[in-house]
């Protein structure tokens, strides 16, 4: 692998893990659908929603590792996207009840929201590496 390719590459791990982490608790707890619907509902938009930005960044960040689209191009467009991605998460992150988290009755739905919005901040730290990596920054 090319120096150059590895900033895009997390950027698509990253993006995969921002979609598993989003529909974890889907496929994970056993509670009522609508402790998730509460759960997802707070904020602007929830996760859930937002996966579709995560689905569109592993895109633009595979066409750049394969030079399909211009690096520079996907760069710029990878670190806005984030940057909204990580913003409206931590909102959402901060916007959740807490009596919701725990009302799911597992312990690491607690630090769902948080570990959700931790994986969000390496898109867009992996689209300003890929930038310095050009030569951009």
């Amino acid at each position: 692998m090319y120096p150059h390719q590895r900033p895009p590459t997390l950027g698509v791990v990253a993006a995969l893990a921002y979609v598993l982490a989003a529909l974890a608790p889907y496929v994970l707890l056993e509670v009522d659908t609508s402790v998730l619907e509460v759960y997802y509902a707070a904020g602007i938009a929830g996760p859930n929603l937002l996966s579709l930005f995560a689905l569109v960044a592993v895109v633009l960040f595979a066409a750049g590792r394969q030079a399909r689209t211009e690096p520079d191009l996907v760069a710029g467009v990878t670190l806005v996207l984030g940057l909204v991605l990580l913003a409206v998460t931590a909102l959402w992150a901060v916007s959740v009840p807490e009596s919701v988290a725990f009302e799911a009755g597992a312990d690491w739905f607690v630090y769902h929201r948080w570990l959700t919005t931790a994986i969000s901040a390496v898109i867009p730290a992996a689209a300003v590496w890929y930038a310095w990596t050009l030569d951009l920054v």
